[in-house]
């Protein structure tokens, strides 16, 4: 009898890392880092990244084959005690069925300066534990010990992996500023990446290199003869060649937020990696990320993703039930975005897949994201609309990159349902928001319809512009005190947040804020539409006003602006690197009529105005007029694109330099 067995026998005949030596030597900190009370290229840096070097590389296991080893060593230096929080670390670690990374090789230190003397302070094992997050995230924690200002804080550590397509991204760019930020990555032939880069710092070192290596494979034969079993090994070397790169950037600025972003994830200096195929010598070549046409296939298919749409029958007398009576399309389909929304509610998850049963989330009356919007589009499905699950990826999550097929760029579901010839986007998370009305998170980009007949990317735009309408009809008398009533009229995005602070916080804690720290006296308030979320949120107050005009014996200085003043210029930096993004289209319009006294005319009124971006991307218009003794204003502020570019941003900011010194123009009033 004759047994073949065949393996890997060896492998790695070269390094697995670069010739150049690491940029740090663990435990050994220059003096200069522990005397450094401020970083020299950021005197307000809280604390700074004196080096950051991370290796990644496949490396071969006889017993299980290639795994992913990721390799990392960080220093950082507190320089003020707003810094302290950077002693604390949090590593995710992914798990999979039985699979799990493994974390290995911590060692941590703190280092600080005391009469002239290092002293080091270890981390102690106990002072590390693990936290579950959710089916496929742990997060390994610690927190260094005896942190201070001046600290300088030392960490290295492992993960090893089978899960290869998890291969670690890299930042090289934080919110605070780095002085040295180091990736180097090790790549067999056998395994193609995608790469891709983001961000606008560029790169100090930019290197690729081949090199040849090889792997030897074992063959033994067993022959049996008789009582006597003979074995005989034979080996055969396979020569290959690994990739090797090698990234470094020098003195990164510290990412600064700006007004009018997703998140810092769209914009940081990073590299990105997806394994794209593996091809074996002898082999076809194994796709591993695919098209979108296969996840399209892979999300209609799943029993947690379409067959949730198409299935769960018991749905349909739910559905009958919610339609009872109604006879348009449009009727029916607010019937059951609203029992939704004001029946199941979210538990803040943002999940691709459902978790639980449809039927138990309708008996706890609460789900994800996911198991909301899918069991909003199987009651569609039953009530007989075409409907299909849309998967996006919300504002903090990133914007997607249409140009790589990869799934794990999506965190959220929507529900489309088309009538006739019109489209309608649909969430049931926020009971506040109308039918057809996106939470704002949801309102970046494009969303990936998943069907049965082949996906389509739709685009997440607001249906209708939100509008927020001030009119104040106001009598100056001669003590300087405006009163009269204000009303305010908002609706889209305006409307929901309005209308979800007072439902919240109650009448009362509404007012409260709305007066903030002016000096307003409300007498009487009325509201409207508070829970019809399909019409405007209304409201008016009888005010009194002290304290806004300034008035001497025989002059009177008035702003018209009680209210929805642009007071500063929220675009502060000369130059920005990033897109502005509003999200979606708006308009503020302020009304103003004011009385003025007796015995005053006008000496000085500001002139009317119009401002306009090209292709009126945006558009300012303020005209005040006079008609005896009432100044009548109105100034309207129109935001029609809700994404500017970089290019555009001068113009754009100085159109808002135009408005707030416009609207910080005063009436001029003299006694006759």
């Amino acid at each position: 009898m004759k047994i073949l067995l065949t393996g890997f026998f060896a492998i790695l005949v070269s390094f697995y890392s670069f010739a150049q030596k690491p940029p740090i030597k663990f435990g050994e900190i220059p003096i200069e880092d522990l005397q450094m009370t401020k970083y020299p290229k950021d005197t307000s840096a809280s604390a700074v990244i004196l080096v950051d070097f991370g290796t990644s590389s496949l490396v071969y296991n006889q017993s299980s084959g290639f795994s992913l080893v990721f390799d990392r060593m960080m220093r950082i230096k507190i320089l003020s005690k707003e810094g302290l929080d950077w002693a604390t670390f949090t590593v995710p670690l992914y798990h999979e069925g039985s699979g799990d990374e493994k974390f290995s090789s911590l060692k941590a230190a703190t280092y600080n300066l005391e009469n002239k003397e290092v002293v080091q302070s270890k981390l102690r094992n106990d002072a590390v534990f693990k936290e579950k997050v959710n089916a496929n995230i742990d997060y390994m924690k610690f927190t260094m010990p005896n942190v201070k200002q001046g600290s300088v804080i030392e960490v290295t550590y492992k993960i090893t992996s089978d899960f290869l397509f998890n291969f670690q991204d890299w930042e090289f760019q934080s919110t605070i500023p780095t002085r040295w930020s180091e990736y180097r990555a090790v790549i067999p032939e056998f395994y193609y990446y995608e790469r891709y880069t983001q961000g606008y710092i560029p790169m100090t070192i930019n290197e690729t290199k081949q090199m040849p290596a090889s792997i030897t494979l074992s063959s033994t034969e067993r022959s049996t003869s008789g009582w006597t079993t003979a074995s005989q090994t034979s080996y055969d070397k396979i020569d290959y060649t690994e990739n090797k790169y090698r990234w470094a950037v020098e003195n990164v600025p510290a990412f600064k937020p700006e007004p009018f972003i997703t998140t810092s994830k769209d914009y940081i200096s990073k590299i990105n990696f997806e394994l794209a195929y593996k091809k074996f010598p002898g082999q076809a070549m194994q796709p591993i990320m695919g098209t979108w046409d296969d996840i399209n296939k892979q999300y209609s298919d799943s029993p947690n993703f379409g067959k949730e749409v198409t299935g769960n029958g018991f749905l349909r007398k739910v559905s009958e039930e919610i339609t009872a009576g109604l006879s348009t399309p449009e009727q029916k389909i607010s019937a059951i975005n609203n029992y939704v929304k004001r029946n199941i509610a979210w538990n803040g998850n943002s999940f691709k897949f459902t978790d639980t049963p449809l039927k138990k989330v309708l008996e706890d009356k609460k789900g994800s994201s996911a198991e909301i919007n899918l069991l909003m589009a199987s009651l569609l499905d039953k009530a007989g609309f075409s409907v299909s699950p849309v998967l996006i990826s919300t504002r903090d999550h990133g914007f997607i990159r249409e140009t790589v097929a990869v799934s794990s760029q999506f965190n959220y579901v929507l529900c489309l349902v088309t009538v006739e010839d019109k489209s309608i986007l649909l969430d049931g998370t926020d009971q506040y928001l109308g039918t057809g009305v996106l939470p704002e998170r949801c309102m970046n980009g494009n969303g990936f319809v998943v069907s049965e007949t082949g996906y389509k990317w739709f685009p997440l735009r607001a249906m209708t512009k939100s509008r927020q309408l001030y009119s104040a009809d106001l009598v100056l008398n001669d003590e300087g005190q405006l009163k009269g009533k204000l009303q305010l009229d908002r609706s889209g995005y305006f409307a929901y947040g309005g209308r979800q602070k007072y439902l919240v916080k109650g009448e009362s804690e509404y007012v409260k804020d709305l007066i903030g720290n002016r000096a307003w006296t409300i007498g009487k308030s009325e509201f409207f539409n508070a829970k019809d979320v399909a019409q405007p949120f209304k409201e008016t107050h009888e005010i009194t006003i002290v304290d806004h005009v300034v008035s001497t014996d025989a002059m009177i200085y008035l702003n018209p602006f009680v209210a929805m003043q642009q007071v500063e210029n929220p675009f502060k930096t000369e130059n920005r690197l990033y897109p502005v993004d509003f999200g979606s289209p708006e308009e503020r319009i302020y009304m103003c009529k004011i009385n003025i006294p007796d015995g005053y005319v006008v000496d000085e009124l500001p002139q009317s105005k119009l401002l306009k971006l090209p292709e009126n991307a945006a558009k300012y218009t303020y005209n005040l007029v006079q008609s005896g003794n009432t100044l009548s204003l109105t100034s309207s502020l129109q935001i029609n694109n809700s994404l500017f570019s970089q290019e555009q941003y001068p113009n754009l900011r100085e159109f808002y330099n135009q408005v707030v010194a416009k609207q910080a123009e005063q009436i001029v009033l003299k006694k006759k």
